[in-house]
This record gives C-alpha cells, structure tokens and sequence, in this order.
C-alpha cells in the first residue's frame, strides 16, 4: 500500500489504473504481455502518487474555492445526473461528494492557470505538430471486401482429405467457376455466409488478415489454415487508406493538442514534487 506525504492511497485506484496501462499496451502490441505485470504495476503506483501530489499542491494553492464558483458547475452536474435518470433522492445523498469533486476540478483548472499563464491555449502550428506527430490515428484503415469458403477442421473428417477437397475447389474456380456460386454450394460456415463485407487491416499479426491483405482484386487465395478451419478467400473490391485531411479535424486537434499541454505543465510539475515528496510502500499492519 502507497503512502504520499501522510495520505493513503487506495489499493483499488493503483489496480485500476495498471489494469488500464497493461490493456493499452496489450492492445497496442496485440499479444498478453503478463510477464511485464511489475513493470506495469511500478507504472501504475507511479502515476496515482504524481496524480496525488498534484492534487495535494493545488488544494495547498487554492485551499478555499469560492461557492458562486461551485454552484454553477454542480448544477451542470446534477443536470447531467438528471438526465441519466438519477432521482433527487439519491442526489441530495451525494450532494457533498458532489461539491467535492467540483471544488477539486476547479483547484486543478486554477492550478493549470498558474502552471500556463497566458500560454493555455495552442498556436495553429502547435496543431500542425501534433497533426503530424499522429498521422497514423487521422488515417482511415485499409479495407477488402472478400468472399469466403471455409471446411471445418474435426475428427470425423482426416485433415488431408479437407486439403485435398479444398485443391480441387480452388482449381474448379480458377479454371473459370464462380467463386461465390462454388462457396455456396460447399462452405461448412454454420450461417452459410459466403460474403465478409468489408474487412478493415487492425492487426498485423493475424494470418487470415496479412493473407487477404497480401491479395489483389480479383485474386483467389490458396487453401489457409486459421482457427480450426481451412479456407478459400476471394478478394473482389479494395479501399486503400486515406489520410484525413487536416482541416476537418482541426476542432479536434486543437483539444487534443491543448490537453497534452497542459499533462505535460502537471507531468512537470510532479518531477519537481516527488523531490520534496514522502513516499513510502507499508503493510496494512504499517
């Protein structure tokens, strides 16, 4: 259990933000990466202490925060809560909860006011950067639209008997047969589904994707193994990615841009605070 100059850190919170570091990075990589779990769980420990030292410093910066400055953001609050279905009953119970975490959102947005001055905003060639820093997530995908003859991989059938059957199909369709007529007739696909739609390029390290997107227009695959299954793939359109052009995106841009200036202002900030700092691991006993 963490301990930051005096106060206890809630073991959920550490655990909630390492299952959320461990889940980007697996999804980034696409493979279980357990073997990095204390790496992950220093990260995690790591960022809840930075993220209460700040806290800390803007509730010593701005301890007292004005009420006319809390009522008009709790009203948007409970309006929000409203919304969503909350009764007035169970609002009027988390009414001071409710007024803390304005108090404290309003805290943090003084403190990024001292941290930035004048500088909180974003120039158009701070967007710019950032744009070109992100290219890959303002592209559309890639995607084919294929169509789809599976067999099923059992015990009953011997799997060379499947591959055999499957040669003789391919050769049928490339000797001029129909592939979607062929697949119709032959697919073992429980919902008899002969055309994929269109299927986008996510993962780099799946087979059947690397295949369908290693074929041109109009190309008949060779007989593929992927999940207990072999299959015949025919790709029949193709949509190359597409970069998004920067002006339709600028609004967003700009949000993106000013809030990593301002994680970068906190970040900075924590570096100078962990010096100072009394951070300690302890038992529950401790």
């Amino acid at each position: 259990m963490l301990k930051v100059n005096g106060e206890l850190v809630d073991e959920e919170l550490v655990e909630e933000t390492f299952h959320r570091i461990k889940t980007a990075e697996e999804q980034r990589l696409h493979v279980s990466c357990c073997e990095r779990d204390p790496e992950f769980y220093a990260q995690a420990e790591e960022e809840v202490a930075d993220s209460i030292l700040i806290a800390q410093e803007a509730e010593k910066r701005f301890e007292v925060i004005d009420e006319e400055e809390i009522k008009p953001r709790l009203k948007e609050m409970i309006d929000v809560y409203r919304e969503h279905g909350a009764s007035w009953d169970m609002l009027e119970a988390q009414r001071d909860m409710m007024r803390h975490e304005v108090a404290a959102g309003l805290r943090m947005d003084k403190l990024i006011g001292d941290l930035l001055g004048d500088d909180d905003l974003v120039s158009d060639e701070e967007v710019e950067e950032f744009y070109r820093d992100h290219l890959e997530e303002y592209r559309t995908p890639a995607e084919v639209r294929c169509l789809h003859l599976m067999k099923v991989l059992s015990e009953e059938v011997a799997v060379d008997e499947v591959f055999a059957k499957l040669r003789v199909l391919r050769e049928e369709i490339l000797e001029g047969g129909d592939f979607e007529e062929v697949a119709k007739r032959e697919t073992e696909k429980s919902t008899s589904e002969v055309d994929l739609g269109w299927v986008g390029f996510d993962r780099t390290t799946n087979p059947f994707e690397v295949m369908i997107f290693s074929m041109r227009v109009g190309e008949v695959s060779p007989v593929m193994v992927y999940e207990q299954a072999m299959h015949l793939v025919k790709v029949v359109e193709r949509k190359e990615e597409v970069l998004v052009p920067i002006d339709e995106v600028r609004d967003e841009l700009k949000e993106r841009a000013l809030g990593k200036k301002r994680r970068e202002a906190l970040q900075k900030l924590a570096v100078s605070l962990r010096e100072n700092a009394v951070i300690e691991r302890i038992d529950e006993e401790g």
